[in-house]
């Protein structure tokens, strides 16, 4: 693997955001050859999963500038910018479910008539080009140069507010709804981030947020499958194995495209939540009155991600909140007895 051309791999280790507790237990863990990207861990006081250690901010930040990069190859020889732009294409009965849920709830205007909805972690823009055929100003916030100029072209110069939250300074109290949809498991510091989000919206401001279910009904049985078979590729680019009763991630292709697919699949998650420790999160931050609905019952077009599909199988999953995303909308008030 020719890794010398690559940016030498830097880590860093972290605290449990929920309670600060150092004490956690190895789940599994993340490698290159001998060197550690990573490792998953359950903290022993709240039970929230994080990865400690992890990529360095320097280090995502280079990942996500390929994620979108157009040179990029995806998988089915189209580029990366066209692979993420039809994976959220095909997002768009998620997105609009979104939107139904924020819509059913206060409905606020600004003085211009219309409310305000921004996006963090836009990506290609597809939720709020629907946001606003529907009738809302629509705002983003996106990390990605790249995917920056393609907002900008498909919703205006104005649109795009910021790289991140840290560079949205001018915004307090101004947005009736704020998006983060598979957002808040790629952020070092999700209390702050969410404690942020709080002073950007409107008093009857709504934040939805949707997110991976690490105990969903999918995930059980993909592990329980992968264990079963003891090793194997889990997608065309990682190859996971079991090594007691942990998990080994490691690369499954040697070329650069390979490279470089591997870190963004297997260390862009820095959090892992249930819809428990992500409550205790959003309490913390300060938000009240959450609200949980029925997400995606399989992430995955597969054998197994199309029979969980069956209608059947969908509503006992969304009973026992067994799905596989998490979705909550939370208004920024106080949490109310």
């Amino acid at each position: 693997m020719k890794v010398a051309t690559f940016p030498l791999v830097e880590t860093e280790t972290t605290s449990c955001v929920i309670c600060l507790a150092h004490s956690s237990r190895k789940l599994g863990e993340i490698r290159l050859g001998e060197q550690l990207l990573g490792r998953v861990v359950r903290c022993d006081e709240c039970d929230l999963r994080f990865m400690s250690p992890r990529p360095t901010q320097r280090q995502r930040d280079w990942l996500y500038e390929r994620e979108y990069e157009s040179e990029l190859p995806g998988q089915h020889g189209e580029t990366r910018f066209e692979s993420v732009h039809n994976d959220q294409d095909q997002g768009r009965v998620r997105f609009a479910r979104y939107l139904d849920l924020l819509e059913a709830g206060p409905q606020t205007q600004t003085q211009r008539g219309r409310r305000r909805l921004l996006d963090i972690g836009a990506g290609t823009g597809q939720l709020l080009k629907l946001a606003r055929d529907r009738g809302w100003d629509v705002y983003a916030i996106e990390q990605s140069e790249e995917a920056r100029r393609h907002l900008n072209g498909l919703l205006g110069a104005d649109s795009v507010v910021g790289r991140d939250l840290a560079t949205c300074h001018d915004s307090v109290g101004s947005f009736d709804a704020v998006v983060m949809a598979h957002v808040i498991e790629h952020l070092p510091d999700p209390l702050a981030s969410l404690r942020h989000v709080k002073r950007l919206l409107t008093p009857l401001g709504q934040l939805l947020i949707a997110t991976p279910n690490e105990v969903s009904l999918y995930e059980r049985l993909w592990l329980a499958r992968q264990r079963w078979r003891r090793e194997g590729a889990a997608n065309p680019y990682v190859a996971f194995a079991w090594h007691g009763s942990t998990w080994q991630r490691a690369p499954s292709q040697d070329d650069q495209q390979g490279f470089i697919e591997f870190q963004i699949l297997t260390t862009e998650h820095l959090y892992f939540f249930t819809q428990a420790t992500l409550r205790r999160l959003l309490v913390r931050a300060g938000f009240g009155d959450l609200c949980w609905s029925a997400g995606s019952v399989a992430p995955a077009n597969s054998g197994l991600g199309r029979l969980l599909r069956n209608d059947i199988v969908n509503r006992a999953a969304a009973l026992l909140s067994l799905q596989s995303e998490l979705v909550v909308v939370a208004d920024r008030g106080a949490v109310r007895a």
